[in-house]
Order: structure tokens, then sequence, then C-alpha cells
């Protein structure tokens, strides 16, 4: 990676995550069918903020990782770095 050490990435970022989901993606993530996630959603009791484009449902990823208790913690590049080299069988000895 390039990049100073003391810069830092989003782990959403690093993971290449979406920038939003849409209701299928998030009901999965929470356990929820779709029967069920469609019912809260006419509730308004979906426990994460929808917005609506076009006629599909979709939830931005720091909402529904919020709800999942993942927080989107900074990574810094030194550390992504040491991990690949890590996976990689790559020892700093």
């Amino acid at each position: 990676m390039t990049g100073r050490p003391d810069e830092y990435v989003p782990f959403t970022v690093v993971f290449g995550l979406p920038a939003e989901v849409g209701l299928r993606v998030a009901a999965s993530a929470l356990g929820l069918s779709m029967a069920t996630a469609y019912r809260w959603v006419g509730r308004g009791t979906f426990p994460c903020p929808l917005r609506r484009v076009g006629r599909a449902y979709v939830v931005r990823m720091p909402d529904l990782l919020r709800e999942l208790r993942i927080q989107d913690v900074r990574v810094h590049y030194d550390d992504i770095e040491a991990g690949a080299r890590f996976a990689a069988g790559i020892t700093d000895d």
C-alpha cells in the first residue's frame, strides 16, 4: 500500500464494502426474513434508517454496521502492510 504510516483508512474501505446495500442484504445480515423485513419497513420499525431509491430500499453501510455492533474503525496503513506480511508468512526477523 502507498501512504505514510500515520495515515489511516476506514475499515469499510479496506474490505471494499459498498456505501449502501439493498434491503435483502441488510435483512440477511440482521438475520431477518424478507417477510419480516418488509413488515418492519411498513411499520416503520426496521432497525436501520432506510432510503428509497426508485422502488427499492437501501441502507447505508455505517448504519448497518452500527446495528450489527461492528465498529468502522480507522485502520493504519502500516497495520495493513504488517497484516499482509503476516498472512504471507513473512517475518520481520
